[in-house]
């Protein structure tokens, strides 16, 4: 039986003595007895936690959140927190925190965009979690190096849970759905957007309305996010010149892709090709 704990933001708590670590990465997991709480708080770090039993409702800066078992929960730097455990049973998590300057610009990006509420835990992101917690005591430079792969490839993961999730919600909306496949045969048309609508079968303020329930955006963003991902993937696969992606892609010159590009992965086209192709 683990020893239950009282010094820390004045709860119990029983450790279960399960914590892995690298300079830039802490794997770590808990059990909170009833009742127990944690804040608030400051979060300085990227955070990953799954719920495994019981309960926990957090507070985001002016948000509420409900976590449930079997959900994984993201949490970004900056923010203020207070997490309150479920006051009947024991409440038991894992997580994993990475420091901000360690995970690449790119996927802080996506991260910013994630979903804020729980995901349903995939069976990959389990067995990530599971890998780093055999290592146990990390004691050399080679192991600190495992565990900062395993915490990239578990963020990872949880981006795409996310994409998942997304893709389950387009299906259940048959207009979306159409919509999507139109602009994914035909990214490189002036009129991708109009055919959309019209594969949709609805009107174009219905549309609007069930692109900004499933997806949190309009068709028309959806669409040139879309072409942005496509050119910038042509910038890593191909010999193409820019000029040959932006008009493959739909866009209306080499300098709105390019500026395009900019926006969203802070590089112009040749320099994330160059560090692609080196």
């Amino acid at each position: 039986m683990a020893k239950a704990v009282t010094n820390y933001d004045g709860v119990r708590i029983a450790w279960d003595h399960r914590s892995v670590r690298s300079p830039r990465v802490v794997f770590g997991q808990v059990r909170y007895q009833p009742g127990g709480y944690c804040g608030p708080r400051i979060q300085r770090d990227y955070q990953l936690v799954l719920l495994h039993s019981g309960s926990c409702a957090v507070r985001v800066d002016r948000a509420q959140h409900e976590l449930r078992p079997g959900t994984v929960a993201l949490f970004l730097p900056g923010h203020h927190e207070r997490f309150t455990f479920d006051p009947q049973t024991e409440t038991h998590h894992t997580w994993c925190s990475v420091q901000p300057a360690f995970l690449p610009a790119t996927l802080r990006r996506e991260l910013q965009r994630a979903p804020a509420g729980g995901l349903p835990c995939s069976e990959t992101f389990q067995r990530i979690l599971s890998a780093a917690y055999l290592l146990r005591a990390v004691q050399s430079p080679v192991a600190a190096r495992v565990v900062d792969s395993l915490a990239l490839a578990l963020f990872a993961e949880f981006l795409d849970m996310a994409r998942h999730a997304t893709v389950s919600v387009e299906r259940r909306d048959e207009a979306v759905a159409r919509a999507l496949r139109h602009m994914e045969d035909h990214l490189d048309t002036e009129e991708c957007l109009h055919g959309a609508q019209r594969a949709a079968g609805c009107s174009v303020n219905a549309l609007l309305y069930k692109f900004r329930s499933a997806l949190g955006t309009t068709p028309a963003r959806h669409l040139w996010r879309l072409r942005t991902e496509k050119g910038l993937a042509l910038l890593a696969e191909t010999g193409w010149t820019v000029a040959e992606i932006a008009e493959r892609c739909g866009f209306k010159n080499p300098f709105h892709f390019s500026r395009s590009i900019r926006k969203h992965h802070g590089h112009a086209p040749r320099e994330l090709r160059r560090r692609a192709w080196a």
